[in-house]
């Protein structure tokens, strides 16, 4: 009997969605499976090799994790000279037949020899921890002798910046760093983290060891650093960085695989009652890949968390490795503080009562498009509050008794003012689009360049990108499609695009919103709702405030508009009165093609902080921050 494979085989083994593979399917780009839903070996094979000679395909956005492309990593390399050593270097491994860890095995011969840590004519021997490393490293390797001498032309300084690990990076493939999530953590944002030299200090994603080689000091036990990460190789480097920090080939070091596919002592979060740290400090992976069986045993170890989210592990095992008194620093994307998917770690973390700072980092990745933060958290038993440290400088508190179920929002970019206007608009009589809405995606076809013309053909119609929106307008029609949805990935019911509607901007970091009333085309980047019980000239008239970006701003600090964001927004309690005047008002407006619009948005905003009882004082400060 032949072999057969799942469908799911094809987006483990690629790296892309379930939902892409069967657009896939869709489209007719992959053959449809053989045998319900499992392909025979010759088909399964035919579409791997397919997907990967498709360059168009694999170098878009959406899939890029099978880019083949490699990019120079400086890793806080700063001089002229230290950046083309590092171009040379890399240069001549792509010139070579060795593999990616002969590279960095042949680059820490190299180093090592440089700086006097071994001999020229090192042999294999276990005299010493860096002795059996090379040993058992150089043994899997086919042509000892190339990869001893490979770069014996090079006579590089040890300057404590991590150039091996920026080697490692760079000849890397894209999709490998990709799918780890990491990227480096430059030095100025770790400037303010002070360790004491005679404490113990763990990175439990450690990598090549970059964020180490930047807290320690020269006079730091080495028997108090610990290092754990799942890339053997990068262990490896972090292994030599730090014998060339301390310049001891002797020094014992506490550096250990951990795999988080296993629930053992391998385990990337495992950790024994007796692991307490004084410092935990980590820039862990951020939307690592994981396989559905992966993430299914993830569920099952960490019920309470509800998550797959490599991050939010980490910082959950780390905090109970933290000794008393101890203190913790991890990097997260700014979106922990406010996305729904992360609110049981959030509660995990506010109930705590330890000392909490969030540092607000802003842009602070290179190659992540993400704002981020850093979490400071130290063990302690009675404290009320969070404190906040903005890009500028300033600082402020929340109470934690303002960090509320059932998602635990952290307002981290929200002043004392701010938390007032907000916390004023939420305490009224409101009601939200929460159970009573249809909310609807706009089209996703899966290849525009086919689907999508400038040009306006027999059969086709007009479709609106969130480009293509204003508020209360939509923009002159630029692009045509036929409606087909048989063809495309994604669509919702035809039915709701066939009638009113409220359409918005789904990436903005403003609030716009339009009323249609013309059964238009939606593509992805714009989406929809339908209340039912709320009127649409009511809503579209009041989330057009600026009030309501201000709130958005404060709450959820996204270039995202989602549905679960529209969902906490509150729809004061009007008279059915104050509904017909907006409605008459709206109609009146808009009949004169909205030249009227400044008038009627301040009528709109009197009402609204009259609703909400904000005064002209707070008015002013929102359109100040607007």
């Amino acid at each position: 009997m032949e072999f057969l494979l799942r469908k799911e085989a094809v987006s483990e083994t690629l790296g892309v969605s379930l939902a892409t593979v069967n657009n896939w399917i869709k489209t007719k780009v992959i053959p449809s499976p053989d045998v319900e839903l499992f392909y025979s070996r010759n088909t399964f094979d035919n579409i791997i090799d397919k997907v990967k000679n498709d360059h168009e395909r694999l170098n878009s956005r959406a899939n890029r994790t099978l880019q083949k492309g490699k990019a120079v990593c400086f890793l806080g390399i700063k001089t002229k000279e230290r950046k083309d050593l590092l171009i040379n270097l890399i240069n001549d491994f792509e010139e070579s037949a060795i593999s990616v860890t002969e590279g960095v095995l042949a680059l820490s011969f190299a180093i090592l020899r440089s700086n006097n840590i071994i001999d020229t004519n090192w042999k294999k021997n276990k005299s010493s921890h860096l002795d059996k490393l090379l040993s058992e490293w150089i043994a899997k390797s086919h042509d000892h002798d190339k990869i001893k001498n490979f770069y014996a032309r090079y006579k590089i300084a040890n300057l404590d910046d991590d150039i091996l690990g920026a080697f490692y990076q760079s000849i890397l493939n894209i999709s490998e760093k990709s799918n780890s999530g990491s990227y480096y953590t430059a030095a100025e944002l770790l400037h303010d983290i002070k360790i004491s030299a005679n404490k113990t200090v763990l990175d439990p994603c450690c990598g090549s060891g970059s964020i180490l080689l930047k807290i320690l000091s020269k006079n730091h036990a080495p028997s108090k650093i610990f290092a754990r990460d799942i890339d053997e190789t990068a262990l490896k480097i972090c292994f030599i960085n730090l014998v060339l920090f301390f310049n001891d080939r002797n020094v014992a070091l506490n550096i250990i695989k951990h795999d988080i596919t296993e629930n053992s002592s391998n385990d990337l979060f495992y950790q024994s009652d007796s692991d307490k740290f004084d410092y935990i400090i980590t820039n862990p992976p951020w939307g690592s890949k994981f396989t559905a069986q992966q993430k299914e045993h993830l569920y099952k170890l960490y019920p309470d968390l509800n998550t797959s989210e490599i991050f939010s592990i980490a910082l959950y095992n780390a905090i109970k490795m933290l000794a008393h008194d101890g203190e913790l620093y991890f990097f997260l994307p700014h979106s922990f503080l406010n996305v729904a998917t992360h609110k049981q770690i959030r509660q995990h973390i506010f109930n705590s009562s330890h000392k909490i700072h969030i540092k607000i980092l802003g842009k602070a990745f290179k190659g992540v498009l993400s704002d981020s933060i850093l979490l400071h958290i130290k063990k302690s038993n009675d404290e009320k509050k969070v404190f906040i440290e903005s890009t500028d400088g300033s600082n402020h508190h929340i109470f934690l008794t303002d960090i509320t179920s059932p998602n635990f929002i952290v307002s981290a970019t929200s002043k004392a003012i701010d938390t007032l206007i907000i916390n004023k608009i939420f305490n009224i009589k409101h009601v939200t689009l929460h159970n009573d809405t249809i909310f609807a995606l706009g089209i996703v076809t899966g290849n525009n360049a086919k689907f999508i013309s400038e040009e306006k053909t027999s059969g086709s119609e007009a479709i609106f990108r969130g480009k293509d929106i204003a508020k209360y307008n939509f923009l002159k029609e630029k692009y045509y499609i036929k409606f087909d949805p048989t063809l495309f990935q994604q669509t919702a019911q035809e039915q709701y695009y066939r009638q009113d509607k409220i359409v918005y901007r789904f990436i903005s970091d403003k609030l716009v919103f339009v009323l249609d009333k013309e059964n238009r085309l939606l593509l992805n980047s714009a989406n929809l709702f339908i209340p039912k019980h709320y009127p649409m000239e009511t809503i579209v008239s009041l989330f057009n405030s600026d009030i309501y970006t201000f709130i958005f701003r404060k709450l959820f600090h996204s270039t995202k508009v989602l549905k679960s964001h529209l969902q906490k927004l509150p729809l004061p309690i009007l008279s059915e009165s104050t509904h017909v005047y907006i409605y008459n008002l709206y109609n009146d407006t808009f009949s004169c093609n909205g030249k009227d619009l400044p008038i009627f948005q301040m009528e709109i905003d009197k009402i609204l902080c009259k609703a909400v009882s904000i005064d002209e004082k707070e008015y002013r400060y929102i359109k100040e921050q607007i």
